[in-house]
């Protein structure tokens, strides 16, 4: 019985010696969350497991275009609009967003508002790519031409526009305005009207009616480049 008693007395020593000082203890710990009556662990451990930071740095916003109000005159801020490009990716159609990504990656966009019909239009054209757009290739200058009619003086249609964009080789959007929502910078339909926008949406430049092909623009936007933000 003596015998006995001391083995037992060891094994009992053994079991509660094994973990060494510095285990762990079998319980939760002091600070966890206590759980909640279905015995899943309460919201607020998950909630301060994934709490940021005190001095993590918030994502940076997107750009917005102005909210207005706006107007048509010089100094004025352009209300954005959607047209159709007869010149999207791949020859396809697709709408067109004055106020898209790109606008924000740009200094300034340049309007140019024709008809098919148009004799200047017809001039301004022709000589488009080598005069305007090529000078200012990665200059942060967008161009973009809006078609309002056809040659009979009806709406602009998708087969005039894409003819127009073949006939002068044109890269750049070709957007289609049936309805002449441009109308503010073409006044009595006398095109071509121009017009140069920077990008704070402001109005900095525009004429219409100008038979003098293309020289009047390349330099306004010249200007303009020079003198991005004026008070």
């Amino acid at each position: 019985m003596q015998r006995s008693s001391v083995l037992r007395t060891l094994t009992l020593s053994c079991v509660v010696g094994c973990g060494g000082a510095g285990a762990a203890p079998s319980g939760p710990p002091a600070d966890a969350a206590p759980p909640t009556a279905d015995g899943a662990p309460s919201p607020l451990a998950d909630a301060a497991t994934a709490a940021p930071a005190a001095d993590a740095t918030p994502p940076p916003q997107a750009e917005a275009y102005p909210a207005g109000p706006y107007g048509t005159g010089i100094g004025a801020v352009l209300e954005p609009f959607v047209l159709q490009n007869c010149n999207a990716e791949g020859g396809a159609t697709a709408p067109w967003r004055f106020d898209g990504p790109d606008f924000f990656t740009s200094q300034l966009t340049v309007l140019i508002i024709s008809a098919a019909w148009c004799v200047p239009c017809q001039r301004e054209a022709e000589v488009l790519e080598r005069t305007l757009i090529e000078p200012f290739r990665g200059r942060g200058v967008r161009f973009v031409q809006v078609l309002v009619q056809n040659a009979d003086r009806s709406p602009i249609s998708e087969p005039t526009c894409r003819s127009w964009v073949s006939r002068y080789r044109l890269s750049l959007p070709e957007l289609m305005d049936p309805t002449f929502i441009t109308s503010p910078f073409v006044p009595r339909s006398a095109f071509p009207g121009n017009v140069i926008i920077d990008r704070r949406g402001r109005i900095r430049w525009r004429e219409y009616g100008s038979d003098t092909g293309l020289a009047s623009i390349r330099t306004a936007v010249e200007d303009v480049l020079a003198n991005p933000d004026p008070q």
